[in-house]
């Protein structure tokens, strides 16, 4: 079998000091430093410990295609919601999905189609610890919101609310960054009306916003 060379289409270049970090680091300690940090299984029952840290340079570029799904991150570049359906039972997918899961449906292959900037939050979290990627956003409110007439949630960074406010049920507006790169982070929400707070006693409310003051401290004293 044979295979005809690829075409590209639309590039967007990267900068190439890239491939050349990626080929010097080998994960070898290179360095170390013992330190006091704090252990517990709880903010207010923490105690002292020291921690032995090493610094291991490691660097990789990753080349990967979006596969039978690329045309929702190329939606994204250009600012468009898409989603997939299923043109057997109507079942909606967003993120989309490149074959029906429904089990009667037999993975029947879906189709394209392009969905409302709003919906609905289905489940949240105030986020205080992230991968290293989103330390530097932190803290922040991750939501899972399903997008008017999709059948899935989409997870999604939730701004201009405080977190004690958010609800499950609240409409938001989904909004693209300005310049999109093609990433799911490419999309944030909005409310899109007055969020109804959740029931929770004095104690509870101020426990909360204890823990992201401290989080967002934290982010400041190791960002700047």
């Amino acid at each position: 079998m044979t295979y005809a060379p690829k075409k590209t289409m639309r590039s967007k270049p990267y900068d190439a000091q890239w491939d050349q970090w990626s080929l010097r680091g080998d994960f070898g300690i290179v360095g170390h430093s013992i330190v006091e940090g704090m252990k517990g299984h709880r903010l207010d029952k923490v105690e002292p410990f020291r921690y032995m840290i090493v610094q291991r340079p490691h660097g990789t570029l990753y080349h990967h295609s979006y596969g039978l799904i690329s045309r929702f991150f190329e939606g994204l570049v250009e600012k468009r919601l898409l989603g997939t359906r299923c043109p057997r039972c109507g079942f909606t997918f967003c993120p989309p999905r490149a074959h029906c899961w429904v089990t009667k449906c037999r993975l029947r292959e879906t189709e394209w189609l392009e969905l409302p900037m709003r919906g609905t939050v289905v489940t949240f979290t105030p986020m205080g610890f992230a991968a290293t990627p989103f330390l530097k956003t932190l803290p922040f409110i991750l939501v899972y919101v399903r997008v008017d007439g999709a059948n899935t949630a989409l997870p999604l960074r939730l701004y201009e609310v405080k977190p004690e406010e958010v609800n499950v049920g609240l409409k938001v507006d989904l909004h693209f960054i300005d310049e999109p790169r093609g990433d799911l982070m490419d999309i944030y929400c909005t409310p899109a009306e007055k969020p109804v707070p959740p029931t929770r006693t004095p104690q509870e409310v101020g426990r909360l916003r204890e823990d992201m003051e401290i989080v967002k401290r934290w982010v400041k004293k190791k960002f700047g």
